[in-house]
C-alpha cells in the first residue's frame, strides 16, 4: 500500500480548488453549491479547509505581487491588493462572500500579518 506524498495532496487540493472556482465563475455563484460539498468534505474535511486553501492562494498571490512592487520601489499593499483582485476577481468575490466565516477570518488574520511584515521591508538595492 502506497502512502500519498504531501506534495501530491497539495497538488490534488490546489487542483480541486481551481476546478471549483472555475465552476463558480461559470455559474456566477460566489458560494459553494451543494453539489461540491461531498468532494470538498472528502478533500478538505469541510468548507473551513476549502476556504483556508482559497485564502492561502489569495495571500500567496498578494505577497508575490507586493514583493515585485517592493523590488520596483513601489511597495504599496493597497495597490498589490487591487492588482491581484483584478487578476483573480472570482477568487476575491468568493472570499468576500464568506468573510464572516470564523475559519476564514483566522486564515485572513494570519496572512494579513505576513503581508504587513512584508510591506515594512526595505526596498532591496541592486548589487
Amino acid at each position: 500500500m502506497s502512502i500519498p506524498s504531501r506534495s501530491a495532496a497539495v497538488r490534488r487540493r490546489r487542483s480541486l480548488a481551481q476546478t471549483v472556482l472555475r465552476d463558480l465563475a461559470e455559474t456566477g455563484h460566489t458560494t459553494v453549491p451543494s453539489w461540491w460539498e461531498p468532494e470538498i468534505h472528502r478533500e478538505f474535511g469541510g468548507l473551513d479547509g476549502f476556504l483556508a486553501e482559497l485564502s492561502r492562494q489569495w495571500w500567496t498571490a498578494c505577497a508575490a505581487h507586493l514583493d515585485a512592487l517592493i523590488e520596483l520601489g513601489a511597495g504599496d499593499p493597497e495597490r498589490a491588493w487591487a492588482d491581484v483582485a483584478e487578476q483573480l476577481p472570482h477568487l476575491r468575490r468568493v472570499l468576500d462572500a464568506y468573510a464572516g466565516e470564523p475559519a476564514l477570518a483566522e486564515a485572513e488574520r494570519r496572512h494579513y500579518e505576513v503581508l504587513r511584515r512584508t510591506a515594512r521591508r526595505e526596498t532591496r538595492r541592486a548589487a
